[in-house]
């Protein structure tokens, strides 16, 4: 059933109205009223986790109920077609940040192809499909996988979500990437171990750097 509800998500999203209320837009900008954007806190920040394989992680917006609500909506419930408004966010910190000066090349943060195919999609590659349109960078969709199911990193500890995502990515294609400098999109980041373990395997690959981007953050900063 996933795939099916996903492509009718993609192919029949309505027009001029705010993808995350359903209220007619007007004059306001693309995919997000000004009622919705006021339940948004945009914070386009830099967080210092202090990872090994990771060049800096930045995230958009604070985590709040109304993001956590429409977070869970775009993984869990369907609404691929929230890659969109989310996506529109996911730009503008790149803008703000200036990260296309230092990046050549996007990446997202795979699903392992049991749960994607469950899902119908992986709401990460969406995000960062919608990012490559937008800055104009080519994107590496066939280059960083999962390799194993994993048990959900917000079910974990610290410890347990190392333990739990050693092994568990490996890339192909390294030629395409050898050298560039790597932005990894994923929708949300808590201790950073997903990307840290992504972009563990991406220098390996031949990665020059690995810079994070993310929409919110769970981490109590």
């Amino acid at each position: 059933m996933g795939i099916f509800k996903t492509i009718n998500n993609l192919l029949f999203i309505p027009e001029h109205v705010c993808l995350f209320c359903k209220e007619n837009l007007g004059d306001y900008s693309k995919y997000i009223c000004n009622d919705c954007k006021e339940l948004i806190e945009f914070i386009h920040r830099e967080v210092d986790l202090d990872l090994n394989n990771i060049n800096g992680i930045y995230y958009s917006i604070q985590y709040n109920r109304f993001i956590k609500e429409k977070i869970h909506s775009f993984k869990f419930q369907g609404k691929s077609y929230l890659y969109k408004p989310f996506g529109e966010i996911l730009v503008e910190t790149i803008k703000v940040k200036k990260l296309k000066e230092k990046v050549n090349a996007v990446a997202f943060v795979p699903l392992h192809r049991r749960k994607e195919g469950l899902r119908g999609y992986n709401q990460s590659k969406l995000l960062a499909q919608y990012v490559r349109d937008n800055i104009n960078l080519p994107l590496l969709d066939k280059h960083l996988v999962k390799t194993r199911w994993t048990m959900d990193q917000n079910k974990l500890t610290k410890f347990e979500r190392e333990e739990n995502l050693i092994g568990a990515f490996k890339t192909m294609n390294h030629k395409d990437f050898k050298g560039k400098d790597i932005l990894l999109i994923d929708d949300i980041i808590t201790t950073g171990t997903t990307m840290e373990e992504c972009g563990k395997v991406l220098l390996e690959g031949g990665a020059k750097t690995v810079t994070g981007l993310a929409l919110t953050s769970s981490m109590k900063i």
